[in-house]
């Protein structure tokens, strides 16, 4: 999506700032009069013992545990909050018992900080990039280094990367046969995305989807507004931007209930990051279909196994241009597409070099779109900064503290 505003008169854009003013003056106590106050639960979820209906056609049933306990809404059901998403999800054919069961569990709360982080992160790029320092007059620019990630092209990190590959080496071999990525570079991706499996995300996919979703105005993020340095003035452009995220966060929580369902797994139960990113090589829910291999064999896309994630992510990276041989600058181009972000690139070409033993290029890589073959699909992927507990992985991996990044 393209940060671009709408066409609104100037009497409009004045009704909503006012609008807005007054809805954020009234939001603590407003939060306090509502069944969606913000405040987390601390009581964990219990497994569900109601019995569930039958699912009518085309609609997706999930399984999933009951409401968490101490709840001010009826036990049992979602509380007013959730009301227009799962309206929603309805009108999309998820519906059912246990889908509003997974919507109880989350409480009486929309949680600000998906949403909120995403605004903040839209708004710096939009209305608060630094200038760029000229260089004085009869002076050389100086080079620039190649953009990375500070701390993760390690000889101790390479060695972790080298000891994944040896623990796991029939589905690199298999995949790189397969899809002609090299394993170094895959390891050194999975490395990047969740430190080998270690980091998989800050709390619960489906919790901040669903927040990200229904957050949708910005009364809804009101400290996270208030902190933006004349947002006041570019309120328009703010709303514009949290409806087109909101639908964006709505298609992926719909991507993740289903994709939970065909494994037969609880989304309350899958780690993810901020934005809903999951497994092992981080993708977002509606890549899953599209690129998901099912690398191991037991009849499921499932990236939390090795031999899935893997497979996924080297059959991610050969449909949008890998070849065997490619130069530098080529690979740079097609690990841009799995995120957009030059350290995230380069970082990953530096640690594949360290892990094969070769000499590290220093030299920035630069696009080239000559060598990638047509995009088949508009996808990107994102990492994770989190520890996820070791059993829900189908191997052992290194150890490590994760890195968030994003390309959105």
């Amino acid at each position: 999506m393209t940060d671009t505003t709408d066409s609104a008169s100037t009497t409009g854009g004045r009704r909503l700032r006012a609008a807005w003013r007054a809805l954020a003056s009234a939001t603590l106590c407003a939060l306090l009069l509502t069944g969606c106050s913000g405040t987390r639960q601390a009581s964990a979820p219990t497994p569900s013992e109601s019995a569930a209906t039958p699912p009518a056609p085309g609609e997706v049933r999930v399984e999933s545990a009951a409401p968490a306990t101490g709840a001010p809404h009826p036990p049992g059901r979602p509380a007013a909050c959730w009301s227009p998403l799962l309206g929603r999800l309805a009108s999309d054919g998820v519906s059912g018992g246990r889908v509003d069961a997974l919507f109880a569990q989350l409480g009486d709360e929309v949680s600000p900080d998906p949403m909120g982080r995403k605004v903040k992160e839209l708004y710096t790029t939009k209305f608060l990039r630094p200038v760029p320092q000229s260089t004085p007059p009869g002076q050389k620019p100086k080079p620039a280094r190649p953009p990375m990630y500070p701390g993760v092209v390690t000889d101790e990190n390479a060695a972790k990367c080298r000891a994944f590959l040896a623990e796991n080496a029939r589905w690199f071999s298999l995949a790189e046969s397969r899809f002609s990525v090299p394993r170094e570079v895959a390891v050194s991706l999975l490395f990047v995305e969740t430190r080998l499996g270690t980091a998989l995300g800050k709390g619960n996919a489906f919790r901040n989807l669903a927040s990200m979703a229904a957050a949708d105005r910005p009364d809804m993020v009101p400290g996270y507004i208030a902190a933006l340095p004349g947002a006041d003035a570019n309120l328009d452009w703010i709303s514009l931007r949290m409806r087109q995220k909101s639908d964006w966060a709505y298609e992926e929580l719909k991507a993740l209930i289903r994709h939970a369902d065909a494994l037969g797994q609880d989304p309350l139960t899958m780690p993810g990051s901020i934005y809903g990113a999951v497994g092992i090589c981080q993708f977002m829910p509606t890549n899953i279909p599209a690129y998901g291999v099912d690398g191991d064999g037991d009849g499921k896309v499932d990236l939390y196994s090795v031999g899935d994630a893997v497979f996924s992510l080297s059959n991610y990276l050969d449909r949008h241009g890998w070849q065997p041989g490619m130069r530098r600058d080529a690979r740079y181009n097609v690990l841009k597409r799995y995120n957009n972000s030059a350290a995230y690139a380069n970082t990953i070409l530096a640690l594949a070099d360290k892990v094969a033993g070769r000499p590290s290029q220093a030299a920035p890589a630069k696009p080239q779109s000559s060598s990638a073959k047509p995009q088949s699909g508009s996808v990107k992927t994102q990492a994770a900064s989190v520890k996820k507990p070791a059993a829900s992985a189908k191997s052992t991996a290194g150890a490590g503290a994760g890195t968030a990044s994003a390309a959105r």
